[in-house]
């Protein structure tokens, strides 16, 4: 397939549910270790630290997966999630109406108690996720202001996970999109990202879908650009190995906003 034919984020013909499934589902564990559990264990452990705490936290991911809520619940009472995709915001709502056909995520809330050392507990934890989820917001690229007319509190932490690379086209798009995420993050509080490195596509059923092509460099001066300080940067060499996906490392990046720009 040629990079013509690559099919962007936003596209109808992104299904979230199969996406969640082909990287998160139950049947892919050498991909959940490394894309969905490793992620959960790295933010319970910052957030454990008391490091990153407050409030208000926004998380804004990919697809249909809300799993980084069952980890931030547990640390913060209202929780905002941002969308840029309409069939992916209907995946998470229907999952936070626990409606019949929602995408199952409990695989993710056991691995939560897991890390917590609880070995029952998972129905729990996703209700107490639902119940700190307040907002579910359309966050549209398609306009200078994503958020619309809507407001929202600032936030005390943004937790960030393979959105970016899938939603920018560009570099100069990135910093963007980043400078107007981070206008929603207080002074002093901090983003955490998550983001694979050197990908350039992924795979969702038929459909290839582009990512954009950045490093750890590129991240931590756009970053600097909007505002930032990073406090802790660490890279891990991909292990899960299939051709539905290119990225070579995941990074993760703590950061702490310092100035408005």
């Amino acid at each position: 397939m040629s990079d013509t034919e690559q099919k962007y984020y936003l596209d109808k013909e992104l299904d979230p549910c199969l996406h969640f499934d082909t990287y998160l589902g139950s049947e892919i564990t050498s991909a959940k270790k490394e894309m969905l559990e490793d992620p959960l264990s790295f933010l319970y452990k910052l957030f454990s630290s008391g490091s990153v705490k407050g409030e208000t936290l926004i998380n804004i991911s990919i697809s249909a997966d809300v799993s980084k809520t069952f980890v931030a619940a547990d640390f913060f009472k209202h929780i905002v999630l941002l969308e840029s995709s309409d069939s992916s915001m209907k995946a998470i709502e229907s999952w936070i109406r626990n409606e019949p056909g929602a995408e199952d995520q409990s695989y993710a809330a056991e691995f939560v108690c897991s890390l917590k050392g609880q070995s029952t507990g998972s129905k729990e934890q996703e209700e107490k996720a639902r119940r700190a989820i307040k907002h579910v917001v359309k966050w549209d690229l398609t306009e200078e202001n994503p958020l619309g007319a809507v407001e929202l509190p600032q936030a005390d932490c943004i937790v960030t996970v393979y959105h970016m690379e899938a939603i920018c086209k560009d570099n100069d798009m990135y910093i963007n999109v980043l400078k107007k995420l981070l206008s929603h993050l207080k002074i002093g509080g901090h983003l955490v990202m998550m983001a694979g490195i050197n990908m350039t596509y992924y795979m969702v059923g038929q459909y290839k879908f582009a990512a954009l092509n950045h490093n750890e460099e590129f991240m931590q001066k756009a970053v600097t650009e909007a505002g930032c300080t990073v406090v802790s940067a660490e890279t891990h060499i991909r292990k899960f190995e299939s051709p539905l996906i290119d990225y070579e490392s995941i990074a993760y990046l703590v950061c702490r906003k310092d100035r408005v720009v």
